[in-house]
């Protein structure tokens, strides 16, 4: 496996006020199109982390709550899930040896470094190995601007939306349907 596909859920959009509620990762290589361990835990929330009132809504109303319920059940103390989530990105490469993929890598990375740098934790990735998602597929395509290809792309069946895990699934998901379609574009990393 060479990359991994990170999601996180939040308690705001804010990387360095906001809480990870789940954090989600899956090692795969989009060139052989294989997927590899998988990484899912919830972090109980870190005292100098809040919630902004408009995530609040979104995780409290309608359909996303019973989602909200069942990452807070599941909920561990952060600094063991953090230490579990570097070890799962080290164990079997380097430090910096995978490639951080997310969809948009600008709110995942942010989000996942600040807690890791909070709990004294080293964060695994080299800053210049990330992906993002949006760019690839817009790249795949020959666009400059973000192209989505989301609605190409079913949700795995039995999958809920704003399960980190689920969409580092659909993720993978939509990279390979991309990829499937530009078969002469090799992903350099």
């Amino acid at each position: 496996m060479t990359h991994i596909m990170v999601d996180v859920e939040t308690t705001d959009t804010d990387p360095h006020r906001g809480g990870i509620l789940q954090i989600a990762a899956v090692k795969f290589n989009p060139k052989t199109r294989t997927v590899g361990k998988v990484f899912d835990q919830c972090p109980m929330l870190l005292p100098t982390r809040r919630w902004g009132e408009s995530t609040r809504g979104f995780w409290m109303g309608g359909a996303n709550r019973p989602v909200y319920d069942r990452l807070i059940a599941r909920a561990q103390p952060a600094a063991a899930v953090f230490k579990a989530f570097e070890d799962f990105c080290c164990e079997d490469a380097p430090f910096g040896g995978y490639t951080f993929v997310a969809k948009p890598v600008k709110f995942d990375w942010p989000f996942v470094e600040s807690h890791m740098v909070e709990l004294g934790l080293t964060f695994p990735f080299a800053h210049h190995k990330l992906l993002d998602l949006h760019s690839v597929i817009s790249g795949l395509r020959g666009e400059c601007d973000r192209t989505s290809i989301e609605d190409e792309v079913p949700f795995p069946v039995g999958g809920d939306k704003h399960n980190a895990l689920h969409d580092c699934a659909w993720q993978i998901d939509m990279l390979h349907h991309a990829l499937a379609n530009h078969i002469k574009v090799e992903i350099v990393s």
